[in-house]
């Protein structure tokens, strides 16, 4: 039988789990990162080397961010949280886009791409998947929006299907879209157990776009 207290178990069961939890998502973003980066490299759309940079970006945030201080243990929150972010990683190029939309979508891309950096270096090591409390983030993008890295996701779904309009992908983005929204409200959830996110939440009123959404 374990010498340790019940309590100390528990602690102890939490932080290994944690651990596993970032290296296997660590290895999943690590091998969308590359597919991704193969596709850019085989057919040179801009748009796989854009996702290819994005995932790499959330490897780097899995590996150094923050332990949970409460986090969702609803089935449901990890079901949208892992659904969410697996559907838009499953896009591939294809499709024949409207004359310029290829070359609109590209630069609404980058534009995302520009938007959730910004975002992620808001957000810092407070990083997560599922609807966790890493500490309350108030200052950078979050002065405007409460998401602004889902906000930005967002707008780089759109950028891709202008490029990429097939049946498959316009379905992932619908899905990732639906996950996104309930991802946001399943994070506030959980946060507004933390009296400095119930401040935040008087403090700023919108999700997504600031003054409209």
């Amino acid at each position: 039988m374990s010498s340790q207290p019940p309590a100390q178990r528990s602690t102890t069961l939490h932080k290994v789990g944690e651990v596993a939890t970032n290296v296997i998502l660590g290895a999943l973003f690590t091998l969308f990162a590359y597919a991704a980066y193969l596709d850019w490299r085989d057919t040179g759309h801009i748009q796989s080397l854009i996702l290819s940079i994005q995932e790499a970006i959330i490897v780097w945030l899995l590996i150094v961010r923050r332990s949970t201080r409460d986090s969702s243990r609803e089935w449901s929150d990890w079901a949208v949280a892992i659904l969410g972010t697996a559907a838009p990683l499953l896009q591939r190029a294809g499709g024949t886009p409207l004359p310029y939309m290829d070359t609109v979508g590209t630069a609404i891309q980058i534009l995302a791409v520009g938007l959730s950096v910004v975002a992620t270096v808001s957000l810092g090591r407070s990083f997560g998947v599922v609807a966790a409390n890493r500490g309350v983030q108030a200052g950078g993008a979050y002065r405007f929006v409460r998401h602004p890295l889902y906000g930005s996701y967002a707008i780089g779904y759109i950028g891709f299907l202008l490029g990429n309009p097939t049946l498959a992908n316009i379905a992932l983005i619908a899905v990732a879209f639906t996950c996104q929204y309930l991802r946001a409200i399943a994070e506030e959830r959980v946060l507004a157990r933390d009296p400095a996110y119930q401040q935040y939440l008087k403090q700023v009123r919108y999700r997504f776009i600031p003054y409209i959404f």
